[in-house]
């Protein structure tokens, strides 16, 4: 790749950070890096590659000349300066409007998708739910032994999917109980710390919120399979960093174990961790920096191995937000 002018809106949040890094670590070619965030933040610095960077505000001119822009803010900043990116010709690539919000938006992880990836046609690229990139890799190495028939979720997704503010509260509400005094809610509808609470996203008029609606709609998309049955329940729980899921597989007609344990075994993004007498299995502390998905606990539900259960987890910060937004740009470049 030739070297690129460099865009990050949201600089200095979760996954701005984490995207920075990620662009170092990877070597990504950056000719010139603009970070651009809230005017709390102007005029702050953030390293990269040893050299300290001043994040600036945005304004209708800041996207002239930019190659790539990452979009890892709100949605109504998103709103706002995504179609002035891409009118001044910059691949964007959004981490924060539902891909169902903007029907030119490309849903993409590029282990399933990312070979259809032409940047001279799409021009804007939608990062999907973390959690969607976590259910999304396994499933579709699964459904390439034997076709899904229906997948039953539970997640259990970390504080740090709501950004900084997710992971002050849960450490403020930490000390508070800790020493006695009652824990605020702050950002979660109730006590994060010691808790776990079954409501990600926010509740409209059916019985599901908007996050599992999202999520269901994204696994359906990626997998290419509207048949496939899909119920979710998201569980926000007090861990930091990683996001983890228990699901229930049931297929067409019955598959060896052997093939499964294959598939994730040659996956590329995919980590297989299922040696339980060794008590390895994974787990979010131990998914924590890793890019790979880690994938165990893999064992028949029924007597005619048609139905498996599995467990998965991963850094909801790296390979379900930053790392899998550059691989889209490494791939759109190679395509």
């Amino acid at each position: 790749m030739i070297p690129l002018t460099i865009a990050v809106v949201g600089a200095t949040g979760a996954v701005g950070r984490q995207l920075i890094e990620v662009l170092e670590e990877r070597e990504f070619p950056v000719r010139n890096l603009r970070l651009y965030a809230s005017e709390n933040s102007v005029g702050d610095f953030i390293d990269f590659c040893d050299e300290p960077v001043a994040v600036q505000a945005l304004d209708k001119d800041s996207f002239i000349d930019v190659d790539v822009a990452f979009f890892c803010a709100t949605q109504s900043v998103s709103e706002e300066f995504l179609p002035r990116a891409k009118q001044a010709g910059a691949l964007c690539v959004d981490a924060t409007a539902p891909w169902i919000a903007r029907e030119a938006a490309t849903l993409v992880v590029p282990e399933i998708n990312g070979a259809s990836l032409d940047r001279a046609k799409h021009r804007v690229l939608s990062n999907p739910a973390s959690v969607t990139t976590m259910l999304a890799l396994p499933l579709a190495q699964l459904a390439s032994c034997v076709a899904l028939k229906k997948v039953v979720i539970t997640t259990f997704e970390s504080v740090s999917g709501c950004g900084i503010k997710g992971v002050d509260d849960l450490r403020k509400q930490c000390g508070e109980l800790l020493n006695g005094r009652p824990a605020k809610k702050g950002c979660f509808p109730h006590q994060m710390a010691f808790n776990c609470v079954p409501q990600v996203g926010t509740f409209g008029e059916g019985r599901e919120t908007d996050h599992e609606q999202r999520v269901q709609m994204e696994l359906l998309h990626l997998l290419g399979n509207d048949r496939l049955e899909v119920a979710l329940t998201a569980m926000r729980v007090p861990v930091f960093y990683g996001d983890s899921a228990s699901l229930y597989v049931e297929f067409d007609q019955s598959v060896d174990v052997n093939c499964l344990e294959q598939a994730l075994t040659d996956a590329p993004g995919i980590e297989l961790l299922d040696d339980a007498s060794q008590g390895e299995y994974p787990m979010p502390i131990d998914s924590a920096g890793m890019d790979d998905i880690q994938v165990g606990r893999l064992r028949p539900a029924n007597d005619e191995s048609t139905a498996f259960q599995v467990f998965v987890a991963m850094d909801n910060l790296r390979k379900g937000t930053a790392v899998n937004m550059v691989q889209m740009v490494e791939q759109a470049w190679r395509n």
